[in-house]
């Protein structure tokens, strides 16, 4: 298989994921229950009237008297209160809240209240702050962690981070194709053996490599940026504490700091799956792609 045939089905790969993904939305509009889905406000559930979903961010879901939800009522950011008499046919989940039910409400699913306290919270900072300083929170603890696996493994696998880097440095356009193929291979693998006795055995262990491969590749990429200011350093762990510094930095910008953290990442884990765990020098990745466009013969051809 030549270099142009690996394009063509990696192409293949991204239609087929984007059927998917279409057919699931054309699937949830051809639904003709109604359900009611707000930001930043509450949803209220008339009296004596059926939804299917009610679904409430940064605000709350009231289902008043003999009102009732088929499916489930969720608020994030807020309380689900169920009035006298009302009903939900699902689940009831508060996420920043509370669960009320006044005399005579019905939930034939769970009850679900999680971060109840969280909810003073939302009340300061609003639904957006909340998420601002969630995702910061979280992001901050992601990059302690990369950066915690990321010494430990320069100072025991040197030469396989130092060769993922390379490849990033050396070949980011192959990388970046890489990254998004195997992204995408993993989701279609996933989403087509999902439920069977085959994808029920490999599906954990596809995750667990996955994981493996991603935490290798944001290392990398820590090292690759700390190596774009410290070039001439020998010592690779000063680097990486500055390119660590800097995405915890890029990180902490509202929505755009996700995005550049989430491409960075795409080229770094790319970098692993094109170096083969950075077992393959990047010159020789060169090599073999020429050989696969058919501009080098191989040895002894």
């Amino acid at each position: 298989m030549n270099w142009h045939k690996i394009k063509r089905l990696i192409l293949v790969f991204l239609g087929a994921f984007l059927v998917i993904v279409i057919s699931g939305v054309a699937v949830a509009n051809n639904e003709s229950d109604i359900t009611i889905f707000r930001m930043g406000t509450d949803v209220i559930v008339p009296e004596q009237q059926v939804l299917t979903d009610a679904v409430a961010i940064g605000g709350s879901v009231t289902i008043l008297n003999e009102g009732q939800v088929t499916n489930d009522a969720v608020a994030i950011g807020g309380d689900v209160i169920l009035k006298p008499n009302a009903r939900v046919n699902g689940d009831a989940v508060a996420i920043g809240g509370q669960i009320v039910r006044e005399e005579g409400a019905i939930v034939d699913g769970s009850e679900v209240a999680m971060f109840s306290n969280a909810k003073v919270l939302f009340d300061r900072f609003g639904l957006f702050g909340t998420l601002y300083l969630t995702n910061a929170l979280f992001s901050l603890i992601s990059l302690i962690v990369v950066f915690a696996f990321g010494v430990f493994l320069l100072l025991l696998l040197p030469g396989h981070i130092q060769s993922i880097t390379a490849t990033m440095h050396q070949h980011p356009f192959k990388s970046a194709m890489w990254g998004l193929g195997g992204i995408v291979s993993i989701t279609l693998f996933i989403a087509l053996f999902a439920g069977s006795v085959f994808g029920f055995l490999l599906i954990p262990i596809v995750n667990l490599a996955f994981a493996v491969a991603g935490l290798l590749g944001a290392i990398a990429t820590g090292l690759w940026i700390g190596k774009k200011i410290f070039s001439h350093r020998e010592t690779a762990f000063i680097p990486f504490l500055v390119g660590m510094l800097i995405l915890i930095v890029i990180s902490l910008i509202p929505i755009a700091g996700g995005l550049i953290i989430l491409m960075l990442n795409l080229f770094g884990f790319g970098a692993v799956l094109l170096s083969r765990v950075g077992t393959v020098q990047p010159e020789n990745i060169q090599k073999r792609f020429d050989r696969l466009e058919g501009t080098v013969q191989p040895l002894g051809g």
